[in-house]
């Protein structure tokens, strides 16, 4: 049970430290290109995680598009924190 709640623990970490990092990011300003390579590999990450788990047709979908929200998400705080460095 311990175990469960450390990786747990330890997703929830690298995926807010991803969000965080895609911020700041776009607040230095940098380019598109940057903004992109994050949500880009996150999705690619997962989608293969998710098809090597492959369990019903339905996990695979639900995880799949859990993904690319989180790519989205990725995304839309490099581009807040690139507007936010314009200002």
């Amino acid at each position: 049970m311990l175990i469960i709640v450390t990786i747990g623990v330890l997703v929830m970490v690298i995926t807010l430290g991803l969000g965080v990092w895609s911020y700041l990011l776009g607040k230095r300003n940098q380019s598109n290109f940057v903004g992109t390579v994050i949500p880009v590999a996150y999705f690619a990450v997962r989608a293969i995680l998710a098809v090597m788990k492959q369990t019903a047709t339905h996990g695979l979908v639900s995880s799949l598009v859990g993904s690319l929200l989180f790519s989205l998400i990725y995304y839309g705080l490099f581009v807040w924190g690139k507007h936010r460095a314009d200002k």
